[in-house]
Order: structure tokens, then sequence, then C-alpha cells
């Protein structure tokens, strides 16, 4: 992808660019090896990217979509960048973190990706999430409707790309999460089986994106009121649902 100077922004991963000059970008994102966190004393605190570019110099700052709230953000030291190269890792200090993404200078390009501080996460469980819901084909008498609960910089098309053949329903999904925190799904019209009852809030990001909860639905169904509630019974989220006019992109 072509950028040219000043910020260029990534539509589908939120990462932002500051280029120094006009250059092809590459970039993608790859499975995080639990080894390497381990070796750095650090949790995954969003996706990382592999960066590539027609010319090294071009990319000057990154910034990194991050989904910590503001109370979190007022902990020094909470956020920083490991930086893999060939040569080992290091851990990158922002520059500035905003609302929003963590800004850091770029050394040389490679992998990159938002780490945080195991104890300071217990000291901040809460992050910006998103429910995804993505229905899929309607067998004979049922449908299945899938519920996936996320960090907020969690790219959504990647999401999608791994539920198959079930299309998203496009729907209003912020919400605030506690990491380690047990959740449950609910649905009116009662009746439904909704699996399993409840389920701990394990953040992740990827290879693999499988449904948090699956709400079984008769076909004839139209709309639903889903919500989901946390493990002391305070709804966090809650939706009408219909089931038509779904968004298959």
């Amino acid at each position: 992808m072509g950028s040219s100077v000043g910020e260029f922004q990534c539509a589908s991963t939120g990462l932002v660019f500051v280029m120094a000059q006009e250059a092809e970008l590459l970039y993608r994102t790859v499975p995080w090896e639990e080894s390497i966190l381990q070796s750095a004393g650090k949790q995954a605190a969003g996706p990382l990217f592999d960066v590539k570019s027609s010319d090294e110099a071009a990319v000057c700052q990154l910034h990194l979509p991050h989904s910590e709230t503001e109370d979190a953000l007022l902990l020094d030291g909470l956020l920083s960048v490991l930086h893999i190269t060939d040569e080992g890792l290091s851990i990158l200090e922002p520059l500035e973190v905003t609302p929003t993404h963590v800004v850091v200078k770029v050394p040389h390009l490679s992998f990159f990706g938002l780490i945080i501080d195991p104890l300071k996460r217990l000291l901040k469980r809460r992050i910006k999430g998103k429910i995804l819901l993505f229905l899929r084909p309607p067998g004979r008498e049922e449908q299945i409707l899938d519920v996936l609960l996320l960090q907020k910089n969690v790219p959504k098309e990647e999401v999608a790309v791994k539920q198959g053949s079930a299309v998203r329903i496009k729907i209003s999904s912020r919400c605030e999460l506690d990491i380690d925190h047990k959740y449950s799904v609910h649905c009116e019209p009662e009746g439904f089986l909704i699996q399993p009852e409840d389920e701990i809030f394990d953040s992740g990001f990827g290879p693999d994106y499988d449904p948090t909860f699956e709400v079984f639905l008769t076909t004839s169904t139209e709309t639903v009121l889903l919500k989901v509630k946390d493990q002391r019974g305070n709804e966090v989220w809650k939706r009408r649902v219909p089931l038509e006019g779904k968004d298959s992109t």
C-alpha cells in the first residue's frame, strides 16, 4: 500500500504511520509467541504487526491502537511496545500515550506489538471492549448466533475471516470489560439455549477467534434482545438485534 508524507491511518487495524517520505508499505498481523512475551516479562496488549517498507527510513513513527481506559492510563509505565528483530528483543518506551494510541519512534522496521506490565494489569483489569455478532447459515429449524467478546483493538476484519460462512450482524459494539472476570449472555424472548452459561473473558489476539457464546435460535426468530452481564449481574451491553439485513462484510 502506497503512502505519502504525513500521517496515514489504516482503517482496518487503526494503526497510524507517520511518514517522512513517500514509500510503499506492507504490513500484516502475525500471531504472538508466548515464549517471546515470557522472556520480556510482559503480556500482549494488542496485535503483533509485521511492518515492511520499500524505504526503511520512510516511517519515522508508529501509533499503535490500545484498549485502555482513561483511568488505567493514569498508571505510569502501563504500556510499551515490543520491537522484535533478527538481533533480538527491545522495549520501546512511548513518546506519547493518547486516549486511543501509543506513539513510538521507529528505529527500523520489523515486528511491533503493544505490551503491558502484568502487575499493572492486575491493578487495572478493565479495558475498552467490543462485542461482535455472527449468524451462521440457518439449518432446517435452527440458526446459531455467535457472540464474541473482544478487546477494542482487535481488527474486526480478521475476526470475520475466521468465522467461515457466518455473516457479521452490524450493530453498535462498544462496551467495557474486565479481564479474567466471568460474563454471561441473556436473550429475550427467553427459552433459547445459550452455551456456555458463563465464561471468563480472557483477552487474546488470534490467530483463532472462536465464539465466546453460542445462542441457538429458531429460524423463525427475526429479532432478539441480547444482554451481556458481568459476574455481579450488572449489564455491560444490551442491544436489540435484528436478524434480518445482515452485513456480509
